[in-house]
């Protein structure tokens, strides 16, 4: 039965809209243009055309992948630690959030989700049905190319609908995916693309990213197993989206062609002196004697037993090695003009870079950081999105309360054990313990409360022994030298032991001082 595209609002008016977005051909040449340069793969430079196919192998090997390292100088600094609900928001956020997160395999959807929306200026993220081996619900990372959603212009940050389109080349169906609030519609044909897949390699791949796979409803059935309503009313579907919607490296696609350009220009000098031109001049063309022209190709052979007799009139001549110093000048001041506007540290991009003064280093690394913490306010909305619908999946509506949903991040700077420190050692009196651990020294939420169970513990021993010291000391059977090696004890008697809950709700009544555990305020185990 075909699919009514013509009612509006309907799921088939939905898929024909959007997969009109989704196969937007400059939308499509743009994303595919900037996934190639951060796979590696840019534009060759131009070379030459004389001799394309020759050529084409050595223009390959002239191409650097500066895309990829400007990508990841950001996207290595994102890393969600932790969220706040409404059921726990103290400074180490909701452990059960914590869990999901772990559960579902967060961490590396989270990286995979931040490399898409710096280097396609955008990406997706679905919360599916609850996985029955983890309990935490099915959260994938979705590449811009093969899924589209259209915004709420009321709400930018809110889908109306997204489409997600594939190709399941063992069941040999196209299918699509159409995403609506608190609900999913699955239409799919059966399709093989013989054709294709034998004339080009990565034909598959190409098949799965949506091309080759249009949408004609008369083609096409819902397929009632895979659709179906969801547990709320929300849309699955959360957008990440970059700043002015560019990748962090496509406002600078001309000086990276450059850096190429110019990294082939010397590729193709220094092959070409590897064999020096030679030539003689002044050699007679015709034989005197038999009046014959002369062929001088085997007489010129390049053998080390080899005799040349020239005449005396012949000058041999020889071509000179060009300096290249001036093209790898060139490039490297390509490169640190990169580094300036991308704000990317120069020991990033170029090894040469570490040889920079600390002050250079310190404020190309201040303008990453800043940038950084940018991208991170632009996501953590997002995620606070994708962390609700995953809790709506698993019932529970408290935590998914999004006015209380707080995403939390590792700091984006990398400080050196010295400076962490030196800055909790000043920070002992004015910063409580638990908000130095996570803070200063850059724990995590989880490894935070461990410690500090760690140094209740050990705090509670040190309770306990001294406790049994000082008991020794006052009784009269004691040896003087234990006696002599105890603390005194004004009272006479050995004070009351400590129990855990004591110190646990107050650490420091009764027990050792801050100082006593290392003067950078470190627990002992740290």
């Amino acid at each position: 039965m075909p699919i009514d595209v013509e009612q509006q609002g309907s799921p088939g008016w939905w898929m024909k809209r959007l997969f009109v977005q989704l196969n937007d051909r400059q939308r499509r040449q743009r994303l595919w243009r900037l996934h190639n340069y951060y796979a590696g793969n840019p534009p060759l430079p131009e070379g030459a055309e004389a001799a394309r196919e020759a050529f084409e192998a050595f223009q390959r090997h002239s191409r650097s992948n500066f895309a990829e390292l400007i990508v990841s100088a950001v996207s290595e600094r994102m890393t969600p630690v932790g969220f706040r609900t409404a059921r726990d928001a103290d400074v180490t956020g909701d452990a059960e959030a914590a869990a999901v997160w772990e559960r579902a395999g967060l961490a590396v959807v989270s990286a995979d989700t931040h490399n898409k929306m710096l280097s396609l200026h955008e990406s997706y993220v679905i919360v599916g049905e609850l996985d029955e081996e983890t309990g935490a619900p099915l959260i994938t990372a979705e590449d811009p190319r093969t899924m589209v959603g259209e915004a709420d212009p009321a709400n930018p940050a809110r889908l109306r609908a997204a489409l997600k389109v594939l190709h399941d080349d063992a069941e040999e169906q196209d299918r699509i995916y159409l995403y609506l609030p608190g609900e999913v519609v699955v239409a799919s044909r059966t399709q093989r693309h013989p054709t294709m897949a034998a004339a080009i390699p990565d034909a598959l791949p190409m098949l799965s990213s949506g091309l080759g796979i249009h949408f004609d409803p008369r083609g096409w059935d819902i397929d009632p197993d895979r659709s179906g309503r969801l547990p709320h009313e929300r849309m699955p579907v959360v957008r990440f989206r970059n700043k002015d919607g560019v990748g962090e490296f496509e406002t600078h696609l001309d000086l990276l062609n450059r850096i190429n350009h110019q990294i082939l220009q010397r590729m193709v000098i220094a092959t070409m002196q590897a064999f020096r031109q030679r030539a003689v001049r002044g050699l007679p063309l015709v034989d005197e004697e038999t009046g014959q022209e002369i062929d001088y190709s085997d007489v010129f052979t390049a053998d080390p037993a080899a005799l040349w007799q020239l005449p005396e009139t012949a000058q041999m001549w020889e071509s000179g090695t060009v300096d290249l110093t001036g093209i790898l000048s060139a490039v490297k001041d390509d490169v640190t003009h990169l580094a300036a506007v991308t704000r990317t540290p120069m020991h990033l991009l170029m090894p040469a870079g570490v040889n920079q003064s600390a002050e250079g280093a310190s404020l190309s690394r201040e303008g990453l950081v800043f940038k950084t913490r940018d991208r991170i306010d632009r996501t953590s909305h997002a995620w606070a999105r994708v962390m609700s619908l995953a809790f709506l999946a698993m019932g529970q509506p408290d935590r998914a309360d999004l006015s209380q949903l707080r995403t939390l991040w590792a700091s984006p700077e990398r400080l050196s054990l010295a400076e962490r420190a030196d800055a909790a050692s000043k920070a002992v009196n004015d910063i409580p313990r638990r908000s130095r651990l996570i803070h200063i020294w850059g724990f995590s939420p989880a490894d935070a409360d461990l410690m500090m169970t760690e140094w209740a513990d050990d705090q509670l021993l040190a309770a306990q022994i001294a406790a049994a010291t000082a008991g020794l000391a006052a009784d009269p059977n004691t040896p003087d030298a234990i006696r002599q090696a105890a603390p005194a004890n004004p009272a006479g008697a050995a004070p009351a032991l400590p129990t855990p809950d004591d110190v646990l709700s107050n650490p420091l009544a009764g027990l050792p001082g801050e100082g006593d555990d290392g003067a950078a305020g470190v627990p002992a185990r740290v």
